[in-house]
């Protein structure tokens, strides 16, 4: 967009030629900007020249990271930070008529911007008065500070887009170039400085409609996310509504973001900002319609976990009540049983009995399952007695076969180290072929580990399966026979 280089009060005459600012004034301006925006350097170009006829004097902005050689007074120390290639503010903010107030507050001639950075006691009444025209975020506090009222003139501002009398047209200035500059490693620290000044409250509102075009990019971003994470945790509460609003609009967003590394750290510092506000239903409504996918992935995960340990059982409720229906899939899933364990031991009463109760009621085909093995293996190790026996009366028709299965075999010795030790070994008593399951490459572990329990617990049932595989002797000298042969000979330990 142009820059006017005629004053609000004067109409601009196409006869009138477009002067550009001295050499000296230039200067003066690059070093006023890199001084207000900290390790960042604002170069002003005067190459480029109005077009005949013209009214306007287009004038571009560049941003250059300060280097050692040049203006030593306004450096950070940040010499070896990337350049960001973007300029932060163009020519149209400072002044002019493109934006309704901008020329009565901060001069509309030639780019005075020493007006504005030049007299501290005006800066920041001057950057408000321009940011309440463009933002619309916080337009409160800029009424109750800057006198908002003042500045509204023809312009009716929503969201990020303004009304100029005739059309809808998107808010010129800052907002892209500032979500550029928050993906450099520079840029970021800057903007953070800006945030976190006391002196200048209103710099957290004006990042804010900077990065809202590219939250998302920003969110995921190595640099970017860190602007994020200090910026939610400055904002107001209409602020938030609306960085809540963009990120819960859609699910694949969401779900980009919650599987990034760096988006799921963004999102797990908003979980925590908007803990106790109104706000934290609609964002873990939105997490709930994606949960499985969340589930089943490991950076997702973590956001899913995030709201267990940071919230209570009424704000999580949706999650909990996605995660029951969708038990028995994630448990089949690959990764996904892993974080169902992890997300049953983090559960709270009584959503964890109603997990433990669907896995125990589906153990018969978890148990045979490669995946879901592992979940029906968890419940035991959370010492409930009365899922673990349910799972050992669900499986009493199954325990021969899971025991020469790799996944199931396991499940099989869970239940030995159970309650349910007695209903296994009774089971195996009945067999007549229990030779078979000791000679099988799983199923001797099980064997194993039944003879190590029964003596342990000093069961008659221990001498009757002695007994049993003894009678059976020859058949055992074959295969992994040989290894319970072993036990027994050598004694049976009691570990």
């Amino acid at each position: 967009m142009a820059t006017s280089c005629y004053s609000a009060s004067d109409p601009p005459n196409p006869e009138t030629p477009c002067v550009p600012p001295s050499e000296s004034l230039r200067r003066q301006q690059e070093a006023d900007l890199c001084h207000y925006f900290g390790n960042v350097r604002v170069t002003v170009d005067n190459s480029s020249t109005s077009s005949p006829g013209s009214s306007s004097c287009a004038t571009s902005t560049k941003i250059q990271q300060a280097q050692s050689d040049f203006y030593p007074r306004y450096e950070s120390g940040l010499t070896n930070c990337p350049r960001a290639p973007m300029a932060l503010y163009s020519q149209s903010i400072w002044g002019g008529n493109s934006v309704s107030a901008g020329g009565n507050s901060m001069g509309s001639n030639n780019l005075n911007v020493h007006q504005l950075i030049g007299n501290p006691a005006t800066e920041e009444r001057a950057l408000g008065n321009w940011a309440h025209q463009l933002s619309p975020f916080g337009n409160s506090d800029w009424n109750q500070n800057y006198g908002g009222q003042n500045y509204r003139g023809n312009v009716e501002r929503t969201g990020l887009y303004y009304f100029n009398g005739n059309n809808w047209a998107q808010s010129s200035g800052i907002p892209s170039e500032i979500a550029r500059l928050a993906m450099t490693q520079s840029g970021s620290q800057a903007l953070v400085q800006r945030m976190i000044t006391p002196s200048d409250p209103l710099a957290k509102s004006v990042v804010l409609e900077g990065v809202f075009g590219s939250l998302l990019e920003v969110m995921c971003d190595f640099h970017g996310h860190y602007v994020f994470r200090k910026l939610v945790e400055s904002c107001n509460h209409s602020q938030l509504r609306l960085i809540v609003a963009k990120i819960t609009l859609n699910s694949k967003p969401l779900i980009n973001i919650s599987v990034c590394n760096y988006g799921s750290k963004s999102i797990q510092t908003l979980i925590k900002v908007v803990e106790k506000s109104p706000l934290i239903y609609t964002l873990t409504s939105a997490l709930s319609c994606v949960v499985e996918v969340l589930m089943t992935n490991r950076t997702g995960s973590y956001v899913i976990l995030k709201c267990l340990n940071q919230l209570d059982i009424e704000k999580n409720k949706k999650i909990y009540e996605a995660v029951v229906r969708l038990c028995v899939r994630l448990a089949q899933h690959e990764r996904g049983c892993i974080h169902l364990n992890e997300f049953i031991t983090n559960s709270k009463t009584p959503y964890r009995e109603k997990l433990m109760d669907k896995v125990s009621s589906n153990s018969k085909f978890l148990s045979q399952d490669p995946s879901g093995n592992f979940v029906v293996q968890h419940i035991f190790t959370l010492y409930n007695p009365v899922f673990s026996a349910k799972i050992c009366f669900e499986l009493r028709n199954l325990y021969i076969q899971l025991s020469l299965q790799k996944g199931g075999s396991h499940v099989v010795e869970m239940c030995l180290n159970s309650l349910g030790m007695e209903v296994v070994v009774n089971v195996f008593l009945k067999y007549d072929k229990l030779w078979q399951v000791a000679r099988d490459q799983y199923g001797n572990y099980v064997i194993q580990t039944a003879l190590k329990v029964t003596k342990r617990e000093n069961s008659p049932l221990h001498q009757m399966l002695l007994e049993k595989l003894n009678k059976d002797r020859s058949e055992l000298m074959v295969g992994f026979g040989r290894k319970v042969l072993s036990v027994i000979d050598k004694g049976i330990p009691l570990e």
